[in-house]
């Protein structure tokens, strides 16, 4: 039973780091600066299809939702505001509830005025109630196939772009906590009710500026976390330590790199550096299930299962927590509480893969 667990739980690693990288790539501050952290072969991929502020948009045909035919004659003459989304994990989708319902606002205000649009990307669909709940009567449009995402350059969702009633791409914005205000914003230059100049100081008035080692230790954070998108886990390791040392007091890079090790198999290592977050802080959850982790995999499951047990007390505990107390528990020969244990992993490890595209997408 123990090695089938651990086969399936393998097999739906790959799926979780997705939720990694969509959290890297809406850290970044603009698609410029994240596409210049990139490695230069990973960035080339990427800038195949980009689409620059100032170009056409590619001629395109849609469909809503609701079989109404979208294409570049239909939204002319008009300001136009289109918004990528897809709702396949839990962080994009309440990114994309957010965007969806500031677009809703933001076509209440206008009107017929400016075209807003949705397009959902999800491979999945999106015709949800939640997703109609959120963006009201704002029409979504059908990119299941992601054509248009690939088609337009995308790479990060939620983005929304906006678009000139010439059809020239004005702004291509990641999401943000002030999504709302950037796209009143942007809405208005398309309009000419206000320039470039103008908005960008308004938006600026209230924004602290980052301290030189705050931006060193994102912009390493964020090459840590492609890297592991990618795979390269020695290069995330390096990453995520050159972050701690840039804060010293930030618990979060120690935790993600002590995760890393775990994969890399390197135990000790990792329950040192768990160990290290602990003393910053004694409350951190994912320390103390890492911990556990750690010893475990190292055989020393009389300390692990204290920490285990206790990660796992958590409304939505890790389900790699979940596995290594249910091996605890079958090794010690308490089998109705392995397999409890087991079941109530494979039910949250049945919640995740739910937000996630497929097995096999993620591996290509």
């Amino acid at each position: 039973m123990k090695s089938t667990t651990f086969i399936f739980f393998l097999a739906l690693l790959g799926c979780f780091s997705g939720v990694m990288q969509n959290n890297a790539l809406a850290a970044s501050s603009s698609e410029k600066d994240f596409l210049s952290e990139l490695p230069p072969e990973i960035a080339e991929k990427t800038l195949v299809h980009r689409l620059e502020v100032g170009e056409k948009i590619p001629t395109f045909t849609l469909k809503t939702i609701d079989g109404l035919e979208i294409n570049n004659e239909t939204i002319k003459g008009k300001p136009t505001i289109f918004a990528f989304f897809a709702i396949d994990n839990e962080t994009r989708r309440e990114r994309a509830f957010e965007l969806l319902a500031a677009l809703k606002a933001l076509r209440e205000q206008y009107g017929d005025g400016v075209n807003v649009y949705g397009i959902c990307s999800d491979r999945e669909g999106c015709e949800s109630p939640e997703v109609k709940q959120a963006g009201g009567n704002l029409p979504i449009m059908d990119d299941t196939k992601r054509i248009a995402y690939v088609t337009f350059g995308i790479f990060m969702m939620p983005t929304t772009m906006v678009i000139s009633p010439e059809g020239e791409l004005l702004a291509k914005l990641p999401f943000s906590g002030e999504a709302r205000a950037a796209l009143e914003g942007w809405t208005k230059i398309a309009l000419g009710e206000q320039t470039v100049e103008q908005f960008q100081e308004q938006m600026t008035t209230n924004d602290p500026e980052l301290t030189a080692e705050e931006k060193q230790a994102l912009h390493h954070m964020q090459l840590a976390k492609v890297m592991v998108q990618r795979r390269m886990y020695p290069q995330a390791v390096e990453e995520f330590s050159k972050a701690a040392s840039y804060q010293p007091e930030n618990t979060t890079p120690l935790i993600e790199q002590g995760f890393i090790l775990l994969k890399l198999d390197k135990w000790a290592e990792a329950e040192t550096l768990f160990l290290k977050v602990l003393e910053m802080d004694t409350d951190s959850i994912p320390a103390v299930a890492g911990l556990g982790l750690a010893l475990h995999s190292q055989g020393k499951d009389e300390e692990a299962l204290l920490e285990l047990e206790d990660a796992a007390m958590v409304t939505k505990p890790m389900p790699r927590v979940l596995i290594a107390l249910a091996e605890i528990y079958a090794a010690a020969g308490d089998k109705d509480k392995a397999l409890k244990t087991y079941a109530k992993a494979f039910k949250q490890l049945a919640r995740d893969l739910e937000r996630c595209e497929s097995l096999g997408e993620v591996a290509e």
